[in-house]
């Protein structure tokens, strides 16, 4: 969402209140898109980082739990403004002037100059914010179905250009509508921050009282007979009300037999009862900012790492060179291939033999990524990340690995094939996160197998076989 403000019942019912439920059966991300803030709000930016922390309260008030779902402010993870400029490499500007969107808030917003870039591209920036973490599902308000929309021609159109190791890159994402009717804002338009015609979350009962009774109907006259579905207050009972009250007011609305003062009076104490849980939990959050920021840094940490995951697939689909293929090419020509010593051959321990193989391996790697051992087979970077080193040699195209199962960060797999050279793939947390508990276990031991396939390494797993030929020799996650 845009912190253009404090978030309102219109986002909440639209939205926030379908991520709430989310949450606890998928892995989610939200984010607050300050980016996008800056689409109509170029001109004042002098509230931004405040209205961003405002956004954060609204989100875990309403009920998002950071142990549930990444919570992160959009311009912390610089990977969604790359995939951005990248994207617009591909789209027709056609695509974007036929956005919805673009002509109805420039109508809407008479007064603000909105003929930019950036409005005009903002619905492919949401695009690479939704693709960059190549989601199945974008739980979105009607409002914004098109973009999702948009959003998977994008994701055609760059798989039909790029690939990554003859794979698509992205998903085409369906929309998860929320099941709640569209809430319009008091004064019958759709409820939006920018029109100033909102009930925000945080409003106290008062307030929230005096809007609702200062709210423009659907009957201009009380002999005129109205619908619920076209009037503010009938929304508001729609969402808020029991069925009993519901009935109620629909009959004596349609009927023109009760005046709409009567309406908007019970209409307030069923939209603040819902409300005041979310006041309370709000106003203790905001008494500790340290924990706002520990929430941010723990979410930008994890978004980004995935983001950063999907945009080098999408380099390397793109066949742009970078830096960290240049430290490849220089450590691969400056050294040989590890080969394993005739010696292994007459090792009688397993440890004897993880000793010969990871001892050359560890001497390379110790050059640029200094690791202490913390226990046998486990070492320490010096971001005190936990690095599992073990080793198998080839048999039949497969090496099978045994591990004990004890938590870590990093795996690093030594693969000594028949003629002795050693292959290295460096797992990262990412993966060893996803896959660790659906692995095979024997004899209170791990078993990881990973087979040799032509041009390709696969590690066996219960949902599949997955390529690690990318992770070979890739020592960044040893820093």
């Amino acid at each position: 969402m845009r912190p253009t403000g404090k978030l309102h019942l219109g986002n909440y019912v639209g939205a926030l209140q379908n991520w709430v439920k989310l949450q606890d059966t998928h892995d989610c991300f939200y984010f607050i898109a300050d980016w996008h803030a800056l689409t109509t709000d170029y001109d004042e930016t002098s509230r931004l980082a405040d209205n961003t922390l405002q956004v954060i309260l609204d989100y875990l008030a309403a009920g998002l739990d950071p142990e549930k779902c990444t919570i992160f402010v959009q311009s912390h993870v610089k990977q969604h403004a790359e995939l951005h400029l990248l994207f617009s490499m591909i789209t027709p500007l056609g695509w974007l002037e036929r956005v919805p969107s673009y002509k109805d808030q420039q109508q809407n917003m008479p007064n603000k100059d909105l003929h930019m870039y950036g409005f005009l591209g903002y619905p492919l920036l949401q695009s690479a914010d939704i693709l960059i973490y190549l989601p199945q599902f974008v739980p979105v308000g009607e409002d914004q179905a098109a973009h999702v929309e948009l959003t998977r021609e994008v994701a055609r159109r760059f798989n039909g250009f790029f690939s990554f190791k003859g794979k698509a890159i992205f998903p085409e994402p369906d929309v998860l509508l929320t099941p709640t009717p569209k809430l319009l804002g008091m004064d019958k338009r759709k409820m939006s921050k920018s029109y100033g015609n909102s009930i925000l979350l945080s409003e106290e009962a008062a307030v929230v009282a005096e809007k609702i009774k200062n709210s423009v109907t659907d009957r201009p006259a009380l002999s005129d007979k109205g619908s619920p579905d076209r009037c503010p207050v009938g929304n508001l009972h729609q969402i808020f009300s029991n069925s009993q009250q519901l009935t109620y007011i629909t009959q004596g609305c349609t009927q023109a037999t009760i005046p709409c003062t009567e309406c908007k009076n019970l209409a307030v104490p069923a939209v603040n009862a819902h409300l005041e849980p979310i006041r309370e939990r709000r106003r203790e959050l905001a008494m500790h900012p340290d924990r706002l920021k520990e929430i941010i840094h723990h979410g930008t940490e994890k978004a980004t790492k995935v983001a950063e995951e999907t945009m080098r697939a999408v380099r390397e689909s793109m066949g742009l060179f970078e830096t960290s293929a240049v430290k490849r090419i220089a450590f691969e020509d400056s050294s040989r291939p590890l080969r394993v010593p005739e010696s292994i051959s007459a090792a009688a321990t397993d440890d004897a033999r993880w000793e010969i193989r990871a001892t050359p391996w560890l001497e390379r790697v110790q050059k640029n990524h200094p690791l202490i051992q913390d226990r046998p087979r486990t070492f320490i970077t010096r971001r005190k990340r936990k690095v599992g080193v073990h080793t198998a040699s080839e048999q039949n195209g497969m090496w099978t690995f045994h591990l004990q199962d004890r938590a870590l960060n990093v795996l690093v797999l030594l693969a000594q094939d028949q003629d002795r050279y050693l292959h290295d793939f460096v797992l990262p947390p990412k993966m060893v996160q996803e896959y660790w508990k659906k692995l095979l276990r024997e004899n209170g031991n791990v078993v990881i197998e990973v087979k040799k396939t032509a041009g390709d390494i696969l590690l066996a797993t219960p949902a599949g076989d997955v390529s690690i030929q990318q992770y070979k020799s890739d020592y960044s996650e040893l820093q």
